[in-house]
């Protein structure tokens, strides 16, 4: 089922090229006379393939939303929204899919009724086709979007008008953890990966602002101002992976702790975990991170609770 669903991107392909292309042969075997018999095979073969593709796309798409838990399992679609947006996109795809499978049938039928050697396909399979195409096309556009997170907003024509100045106070991390991914910038505290329970069973390594990792390696309450950020690796049989896990960060400010958890690609595996998202940015008073203020309510966590549990070097053999 998961290979099912990792695969509804590639298999969405065949039914856009029959829209692409279907329509060419639908109009080319409408003249009737000697030699149209070729276009019917052309446009038949189309036909099938792009019925199967369809179907195959269909059954793909529903795997990835279950796979993703963008459809209950109590549901054959995804629910209905409460306003625009990426879910109003979704449940249209979804409705453009089932609706092209059904045209699709019906078209196929009639491209392949029977004909005589000098007789055109006809005109019912020429409006079902073009009909069955032009849904083709429809849900393939809104896949598109849906795979590249991007919606658009109908406004009213209206007489330009000048935007306003960004405030000087806007947030400069309103999009971006701009201080946590220069992590690098900071002191290290491990020389090397260790594996904290705490974060997911992840290994990890801290960086802290060099005026606070003194406090930091005592255990001591940090200054303010104070930066502290996990990187983290995903687990692999029993060692740091190749998979990047998520950024941890802790900055000290004057109304006490503030915690952001960012991961710019989060895993097909581990995506049901986060409510089906590709990538999340969750900071401040998000309600994800209640179990993290709770556990660093005080700034960092209780030092004796650090893991040491580091990774078993290989011995070479003699």
């Amino acid at each position: 089922m998961d290979w099912i669903a990792l695969k509804h991107a590639l298999l969405s392909h065949l039914p856009v090229a029959t829209g692409l292309l279907l329509p060419w042969a639908l109009i080319a075997s409408q003249r009737p006379g000697r030699g149209i018999r070729p276009w019917w095979t052309v446009a038949r073969y189309l036909g099938w393939a792009g019925l199967l593709g369809t179907l195959c796309a269909f059954v793909s798409g529903f795997a990835t939303g279950r796979f993703l838990a963008l459809i209950p399992p109590h549901r054959l679609l995804p629910a209905l929204p409460h306003g625009p947006g990426p879910e109003a996109l979704l449940i249209r795809h979804a409705l453009w899919g089932l609706g092209s499978l059904v045209v699709g049938v019906g078209a196929t039928w009639a491209m392949n009724r029977s004909r005589k050697d000098h007789e055109s396909l006809g005109f019912l399979a020429l409006l079902l086709g073009l009909t069955w195409c032009a849904a083709l096309l429809v849900v393939g556009e809104g896949g598109y979007r849906l795979a590249h997170g991007s919606t658009r907003a109908v406004a009213p024509m209206t007489a330009a008008v000048a935007l306003p100045a960004p405030r000087p106070d806007a947030d400069p991390e309103g999009h971006l953890p701009i201080r946590a991914l220069d992590y690098g910038s900071l002191e290290a505290i491990h020389p090397e990966p260790v594996k904290s329970p705490a974060h997911g069973g992840r290994w990890i390594r801290a960086w802290v602002s060099p005026d606070a990792a003194p406090a930091y390696r005592a255990g001591q309450p940090l200054p303010p101002g104070a930066l502290v950020v996990l990187s983290s690796t995903e687990d692999r049989w029993g060692r740091p992976g190749v998979e990047a896990g998520p950024l941890f960060a802790l900055e000290m400010t004057a109304s006490g702790p503030s915690l952001t958890l960012y991961w710019a690609r989060i895993p097909m595996d581990r995506r049901p975990d986060f409510g089906g998202e590709s990538r999340v940015y969750w900071r401040g008073q998000d309600v994800h991170l209640e179990a993290c203020r709770t556990c660093h309510a005080e700034g960092i966590a209780d030092p004796a609770q650090r893991s040491r549990w580091r990774a078993k070097r290989a011995v070479a053999a003699e």
